[in-house]
């Protein structure tokens, strides 16, 4: 019983000693020092904050149906941005009717122009940024397929734009009404 006990107690102060030493010496971080100063450019990693939106934006009203509709763009080559929206409203049925005046609202922006909250929903949204837009309608029947667009800032009347500077762009799609 007390060779047992003597055992145990061996053991348990080997391994109270040894606690610790398992790491190697890359592992163990630095103990501050009382005499360091701690500040603020020593404990914080700076980051920026990132803009809302970066990928292209498409905003189509509710009361626009069956129409599928996508927004692209493509560097004219004279520092300015074709934006253009294409309509595809063909089915399968081949059935024809009443047509829907479309008005799209194209827009493009350097990111650094706007706040980095900047994520328009409105064609007004658009035009308070101050960045460069166009409204481009046209009147979409069933079984139709139709590109809209504009060349940005070329076509616009206000905002610029540098396509060497990170940038986005965008449609805003609304009904106008129908027609026979």
């Amino acid at each position: 019983m007390k060779k047992t006990a003597f055992f145990m107690a061996v053991l348990i102060i080997g391994l109270i000693l040894t606690a610790g030493c398992t790491g190697t010496e890359e592992a163990k971080l630095p103990v501050p020092t009382i005499d360091e100063e701690i500040t603020p450019e020593k404990t914080t990693i700076p980051t920026e904050e990132p803009y809302e939106v970066t990928e292209p934006v498409l905003i189509i009203g509710d009361d626009i149906y069956s129409t599928k509709i996508t927004v692209n763009a493509k560097d004219s080559g004279n520092n300015a941005l074709i934006v253009s929206v294409n309509y595809d409203s063909t089915n399968q049925m081949g059935t024809t009717g009443t047509g829907s005046d479309l008005r799209a609202t194209v827009f493009a922006y350097n990111y650094r122009d706007v706040e980095k909250s900047f994520n328009p929903k409105t064609r007004q949204d658009v035009i308070d940024a101050g960045i460069p837009y166009r409204t481009v309608g046209t009147t979409l029947y069933p079984n139709n397929k139709k590109t809209v667009g504009a060349e940005l800032p070329t076509e616009s009347l206000q905002g610029s734009l540098t396509l060497d500077k990170p940038y986005n762009y965008g449609a805003i799609i609304e009904k106008q009404g129908e027609r026979n």
